[in-house]
């Protein structure tokens, strides 16, 4: 069985779709993208996203399973409380897909050495300010594309900025950093589990149309609400002031 073939008789229901097509199929097989944050959206994301067929997959989070993670990350399992999220996740994809090559992190987000990292997306699943700011820093300088998200009670949030270098408009010019950025964690707020789910798909699919140069929305903020079961977008205009900015 060929490549082709093979890709077929896997992604079949996808490949059919009306602007899906081999072509795409084999050019996801190609992507590598980063995952930062392996919880509540990360989790999902990953497996989403290597079960759509993207071919290598960057997991990072140094946390540790917990009891109080399960009613919402739900890749987990009791008897996996202890392991590395990353450890879990990296079974978890190689067994849903033996294509998809997925190399494991235990680092903060600071700790990062972007340089390893060769990547066409990074996904910030991230649930802290410090590292959101720090990872739109770093695909700013490096020029990559950056899709963040973010879930806090039943509203959730998400952007993807394309980071190029003709022009300049970044995580930052939306919410200017300032202040204590370790005063507001999002781990210590309440979430219901299918909101978190919920962002995590939609994550997957910008970041998958984008990947295949389908997504126009880029530099927009999409807004989620579980409880009025909506979404909101406004366009994200940039800030000339913007700390980031060196046009």
């Amino acid at each position: 069985m060929d490549i082709n073939d093979s890709l077929v008789s896997r992604f079949y229901s996808q490949i059919i779709l009306e602007d899906f097509s081999i072509q795409d199929q084999e050019n996801l097989l190609k992507k590598e993208i980063t995952i930062i944050g392996c919880g509540g959206l990360g989790s999902p994301l990953s497996v989403y996203l290597a079960a759509s067929g993207i071919g290598r997959i960057n997991l990072v989070d140094p946390d540790k399973v917990e009891i109080r993670n399960l009613h919402r990350q739900v890749f987990f399992q009791e008897e996996d409380i202890g392991k590395f999220k990353v450890d879990v996740l990296k079974d978890h994809i190689e067994g849903l897909n033996s294509h998809c090559r997925v190399s494991t992190f235990k680092n903060k987000s600071w700790e990062i050495n972007f340089n390893e990292y060769s990547s066409d997306m990074i996904f910030d699943c991230s649930d802290n300010f410090r590292t959101k700011y720090s990872l739109n820093e770093a695909c700013v300088k490096y020029n990559v594309p950056f899709c963040n998200a973010s879930v806090s009670d039943s509203d959730g949030q998400l952007a993807l900025f394309k980071n190029r270098v003709d022009s300049h408009c970044c995580y930052n010019c939306l919410f200017p950093e300032n202040g204590d950025i370790d005063a507001n964690d999002c781990a210590e707020s309440g979430v219901l589990g299918p909101t978190v789910s919920l962002v995590a798909s939609l994550q997957a699919l910008m970041g998958l149309k984008y990947l295949l140069n389908k997504f126009n929305d880029t530099e927009t903020i999409f807004r989620v609400s579980s409880k009025k079961i909506s979404i909101e977008k406004n366009k994200i205009l940039p800030n000339s002031s913007c700390r980031l900015n060196k046009l």
